[in-house]
């Protein structure tokens, strides 16, 4: 029997260490092993170490969870190279052509969460806004741009409503060439039958004599 492969994680101690890495490779990590929160908490706690271990034992509230604990290990642990760092990858966020809005909207907030968890201001609204409005795919930007929307709310409701409103188009067109394909279909057969029936009576006409009774 195969058994996926086991990631192992490094030990986190302190400030000192990457705090963006370490956290990388706890993901990474949870998704390799298949980890469920339970699962995930307790491979966490295993590896910190020293200051890292002091600091989860303060807590009160202790996370049951790894994002609850994402938030609050950032919000204790990271320095100014950890916000920049997270500070670059949210502001490449892209939505893909293909992609959901909610699928977007989730991989944004997410992001913005973790910089909000170690710096409350480090964006003001106009430029979460902004950045959100940015990061829509081509088709949806355009749409979303001419609505000039006040809140992120208000954007990702445009932007929710053009998606709904292009599926539906692209669903009634897929059923107008299944219609046409259909109506090609039913015409060929039936240009095929009036075919064989043509040729079946001159086969009748040339071979088959009419009975006559005899005098």
């Amino acid at each position: 029997m195969a058994y996926a492969p086991i990631m192992k994680l490094n030990k986190f101690t302190s400030k000192e260490d990457d705090t963006q890495v370490w956290l990388n490779d706890v993901e990474k990590a949870i998704t390799t092993n298949g980890w469920n929160d339970t699962r995930a908490m307790q491979a966490i706690l295993y590896f910190l170490k020293d200051t890292a271990d002091s600091w989860y034992q303060s807590l009160i509230d202790k996370p049951q969870d790894f994002n609850t604990f994402k938030l609050e290990f950032l919000r204790y642990f990271s320095n100014n190279n950890s916000i920049n760092r997270l500070a670059n990858t949210y502001t490449t966020i892209k939505q893909g052509e293909t992609e959901a809005v909610t699928t977007y909207l989730k991989h944004f907030h997410r992001n913005l969460q973790q910089i909000q968890a170690i710096d409350a201001n480090y964006f003001i609204v106009p430029q979460i806004l902004n950045q959100f409005i940015c990061g829509l795919c081509s088709s949806i930007l355009q749409h979303v741009c001419s609505l000039h929307p006040a809140t992120l709310q208000d954007t990702v409701t445009h932007a929710k409503d053009f998606e709904s409103a292009k599926l539906e188009a692209n669903h009634a067109h897929a059923m107008n060439l299944v219609m046409n394909r259909s109506s090609e279909l039913d015409s060929k057969l039936k240009q095929f039958s009036d075919s064989i029936n043509q040729k079946l009576e001159r086969y009748l006409a040339d071979n088959c004599a009419i009975y006559q009774p005899p005098q």
